[in-house]
Protein backbone atom coordinates (compact mmCIF):
# COMPACT_ATOMS: atom_id res chain seq x y z
CA UNK A 1 0.00 0.00 0.00
CA UNK A 2 1.64 3.20 -1.13
CA UNK A 3 -1.09 5.52 0.15
CA UNK A 4 -2.31 5.46 3.75
CA UNK A 5 -5.39 3.24 3.44
CA UNK A 6 -8.61 2.80 5.39
CA UNK A 7 -11.01 -0.07 4.96
CA UNK A 8 -14.56 1.23 5.41
CA UNK A 9 -16.86 -1.52 6.66
CA UNK A 10 -20.41 -0.37 5.98
CA UNK A 11 -23.44 -1.62 7.97
CA UNK A 12 -22.07 -5.05 8.86
CA UNK A 13 -23.19 -4.53 12.46
CA UNK A 14 -26.90 -5.20 12.01
CA UNK A 15 -29.78 -7.36 13.21
CA UNK A 16 -30.90 -7.60 9.54
CA UNK A 17 -34.51 -7.32 10.73
CA UNK A 18 -36.03 -5.35 7.86
CA UNK A 19 -37.94 -6.46 4.74
CA UNK A 20 -34.93 -7.51 2.62
CA UNK A 21 -32.86 -8.26 5.71
CA UNK A 22 -32.88 -12.07 5.61
CA UNK A 23 -31.64 -12.17 1.99
CA UNK A 24 -29.07 -9.46 2.73
CA UNK A 25 -27.90 -11.33 5.85
CA UNK A 26 -27.34 -14.52 3.83
CA UNK A 27 -25.29 -12.62 1.25
CA UNK A 28 -23.33 -10.78 3.96
CA UNK A 29 -22.65 -14.06 5.75
CA UNK A 30 -21.27 -15.57 2.52
CA UNK A 31 -18.81 -12.69 1.94
CA UNK A 32 -17.88 -12.04 5.58
CA UNK A 33 -14.89 -14.47 5.62
CA UNK A 34 -13.30 -12.64 2.64
CA UNK A 35 -13.91 -9.30 4.34
CA UNK A 36 -12.33 -10.63 7.54
CA UNK A 37 -9.26 -11.71 5.57
CA UNK A 38 -8.97 -8.32 3.89
CA UNK A 39 -9.39 -6.55 7.23
CA UNK A 40 -6.52 -8.60 8.66
CA UNK A 41 -4.25 -7.78 5.68
CA UNK A 42 -5.07 -4.07 5.83
CA UNK A 43 -4.25 -3.88 9.54
CA UNK A 44 -1.05 -5.89 9.14
CA UNK A 45 0.07 -3.41 6.46
CA UNK A 46 -0.55 -0.45 8.77
CA UNK A 47 -3.97 0.51 7.45
CA UNK A 48 -7.02 1.56 9.41
CA UNK A 49 -10.42 -0.13 9.70
CA UNK A 50 -13.48 2.03 10.22
CA UNK A 51 -16.97 0.69 10.85
CA UNK A 52 -19.72 2.99 9.59
CA UNK A 53 -23.12 1.95 10.78
CA UNK A 54 -26.71 3.03 10.75
CA UNK A 55 -28.01 3.92 14.16
CA UNK A 56 -31.52 2.77 13.17
CA UNK A 57 -32.87 6.23 14.14
CA UNK A 58 -32.05 5.58 17.79
CA UNK A 59 -30.27 8.82 18.65
CA UNK A 60 -29.67 7.66 22.23
CA UNK A 61 -27.77 4.54 21.16
CA UNK A 62 -24.05 4.11 20.75
CA UNK A 63 -21.87 1.80 18.71
CA UNK A 64 -21.31 -0.69 21.53
CA UNK A 65 -25.07 -0.96 22.01
CA UNK A 66 -25.47 -1.70 18.29
CA UNK A 67 -22.81 -4.41 18.49
CA UNK A 68 -24.65 -6.04 21.41
CA UNK A 69 -27.98 -5.80 19.57
CA UNK A 70 -26.47 -7.44 16.49
CA UNK A 71 -24.81 -10.20 18.55
CA UNK A 72 -28.20 -11.15 20.01
CA UNK A 73 -29.95 -11.29 16.63
CA UNK A 74 -29.68 -13.32 13.43
CA UNK A 75 -27.02 -10.75 12.44
CA UNK A 76 -24.78 -12.26 15.11
CA UNK A 77 -23.64 -14.88 12.60
CA UNK A 78 -22.33 -12.15 10.31
CA UNK A 79 -20.70 -10.29 13.16
CA UNK A 80 -18.76 -13.37 14.30
CA UNK A 81 -16.53 -13.12 11.23
CA UNK A 82 -16.10 -9.34 11.14
CA UNK A 83 -16.54 -8.17 14.71
CA UNK A 84 -14.99 -4.81 15.57
CA UNK A 85 -11.73 -5.00 17.49
CA UNK A 86 -10.40 -2.62 20.14
CA UNK A 87 -8.25 -0.67 17.66
CA UNK A 88 -10.95 -0.27 15.00
CA UNK A 89 -12.71 3.06 14.69
CA UNK A 90 -16.41 3.65 14.13
CA UNK A 91 -18.93 6.28 13.14
CA UNK A 92 -22.71 6.19 13.36
CA UNK A 93 -24.49 7.46 10.29
CA UNK A 94 -28.04 8.76 9.95
CA UNK A 95 -28.43 7.98 6.24
CA UNK A 96 -26.84 6.03 3.43
CA UNK A 97 -23.39 7.60 3.08
CA UNK A 98 -20.79 7.07 5.77
CA UNK A 99 -19.71 10.68 5.14
CA UNK A 100 -23.13 12.37 5.43
CA UNK A 101 -23.40 14.18 8.78
CA UNK A 102 -20.70 12.06 10.43
CA UNK A 103 -17.17 12.67 11.67
CA UNK A 104 -15.71 10.27 9.08
CA UNK A 105 -14.00 12.96 7.00
CA UNK A 106 -12.37 14.41 10.13
CA UNK A 107 -11.29 10.95 11.27
CA UNK A 108 -9.68 10.22 7.89
CA UNK A 109 -7.96 13.62 7.88
CA UNK A 110 -6.64 13.12 11.42
CA UNK A 111 -5.28 9.68 10.50
CA UNK A 112 -3.78 11.05 7.24
CA UNK A 113 -5.82 8.63 5.12
CA UNK A 114 -5.83 9.33 1.40
CA UNK A 115 -7.20 6.02 0.10
CA UNK A 116 -10.39 4.23 1.10
CA UNK A 117 -11.56 0.74 0.26
CA UNK A 118 -15.32 0.41 0.58
CA UNK A 119 -16.92 -2.85 1.73
CA UNK A 120 -20.11 -4.01 3.40
CA UNK A 121 -23.83 -3.77 2.71
CA UNK A 122 -25.96 -2.92 0.84
CA UNK A 123 -24.09 -2.43 -2.40
CA UNK A 124 -26.91 -0.51 -4.10
CA UNK A 125 -27.43 2.00 -1.31
CA UNK A 126 -24.93 2.62 1.48
CA UNK A 127 -21.86 1.26 -0.31
CA UNK A 128 -22.69 3.22 -3.49
CA UNK A 129 -23.40 6.47 -1.61
CA UNK A 130 -20.21 6.15 0.45
CA UNK A 131 -18.03 5.44 -2.61
CA UNK A 132 -19.47 8.43 -4.47
CA UNK A 133 -18.99 10.70 -1.46
CA UNK A 134 -15.38 9.53 -1.07
CA UNK A 135 -14.74 10.46 -4.67
CA UNK A 136 -16.40 13.86 -4.22
CA UNK A 137 -13.93 14.44 -1.36
CA UNK A 138 -11.09 13.63 -3.77
CA UNK A 139 -9.97 10.54 -1.90
CA UNK A 140 -8.62 7.60 -3.82
CA UNK A 141 -11.44 5.07 -3.62
CA UNK A 142 -12.09 1.50 -4.67
CA UNK A 143 -15.05 -0.76 -3.99
CA UNK A 144 -14.15 -4.34 -3.10
CA UNK A 145 -16.33 -6.47 -5.39
CA UNK A 146 -16.26 -9.66 -3.36
CA UNK A 147 -16.61 -7.86 -0.01
CA UNK A 148 -19.94 -6.18 -0.73
CA UNK A 149 -23.39 -7.74 -0.60
CA UNK A 150 -26.95 -7.02 -1.66
CA UNK A 151 -30.28 -8.74 -1.17
CA UNK A 152 -29.94 -10.08 -4.72
CA UNK A 153 -27.02 -10.78 -7.02
CA UNK A 154 -28.65 -8.62 -9.71
CA UNK A 155 -28.66 -5.58 -7.38
CA UNK A 156 -24.99 -6.13 -6.52
CA UNK A 157 -23.88 -6.68 -10.12
CA UNK A 158 -25.86 -3.72 -11.46
CA UNK A 159 -24.43 -1.39 -8.83
CA UNK A 160 -20.88 -2.55 -9.48
CA UNK A 161 -21.49 -1.75 -13.16
CA UNK A 162 -22.69 1.75 -12.25
CA UNK A 163 -19.54 2.28 -10.19
CA UNK A 164 -17.35 1.13 -13.07
CA UNK A 165 -19.19 3.46 -15.48
CA UNK A 166 -18.50 6.24 -12.99
CA UNK A 167 -14.81 5.32 -13.16
CA UNK A 168 -14.64 4.21 -9.56
CA UNK A 169 -12.35 1.16 -9.42
CA UNK A 170 -14.05 -2.10 -8.51
CA UNK A 171 -11.48 -4.70 -7.46
CA UNK A 172 -11.39 -8.04 -5.71
CA UNK A 173 -10.12 -8.47 -2.16
CA UNK A 174 -7.08 -10.23 -3.58
CA UNK A 175 -6.17 -7.09 -5.60
CA UNK A 176 -7.39 -4.45 -3.14
CA UNK A 177 -4.02 -3.60 -1.67
CA UNK A 178 -2.17 -3.36 -4.98
CA UNK A 179 -4.76 -2.09 -7.47
CA UNK A 180 -4.50 1.59 -8.34
CA UNK A 181 -7.40 3.72 -7.23
CA UNK A 182 -8.41 6.98 -8.85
Amino acid sequence: MSARTALLIIDMVSPFDFPRGPALRRAALAMAPRLAGLKHRIKRAGGLCVYANDNFADWASDFDALVQLARQSPGGEVLEAVAPEHDDLHVLKPRHSAFHQTALESVLDAEKIDRVLVSGVATESCVLATALDARIRELEVAVISDCVASSSEARRANTLSVLRYGEIPVVSAARAMTAPAR
